[in-house]
């Protein structure tokens, strides 16, 4: 089956630059800037937000759980692990219909059972 070969991630500071060439405002405002998005997004996210990042999309917060028979025995026991869910936003989703795609290597891999 075909699988998607990744890149080397991207960091802030390949977006403030990229950000830098289409506006007036210089790396280090913008660096700035990416570095409170992260720990403001986090601390709605904590408190229950979602956080709608317009074009972007929204980042909902939600959580795993084990689910029970008896509801007198719901408890935040219950409760596996925090989670953030992303919702691309339709812009986002409509950009990634114009992906190209391209056959990197056609090598047969076989793996043993």
């Amino acid at each position: 089956m075909p699988q998607m070969q990744l890149q080397a991630p991207v960091g802030f500071e390949q977006i403030a630059e990229m950000i830098q060439q289409k506006s007036t405002m210089s790396r280090g405002d913008i660096m700035g800037v990416l570095a409170e998005l992260e720990p403001s997004i986090s601390v709605m996210l904590e408190n229950g937000h979602p956080v709608d990042l317009g074009l972007i999309g929204t980042f909902i917060p939600g959580i795993e759980v084990v689910s029970v028979d008896n509801p007198q025995d719901v408890s935040h026991r219950l409760i596996k692990r925090f989670k953030v869910l992303f919702k691309p936003s339709l812009y986002f989703k409509n950009r990634f219909k114009h992906v190209n795609y391209e056959l990197v290597d056609n090598v047969v891999r076989v793996t043993k059972s």
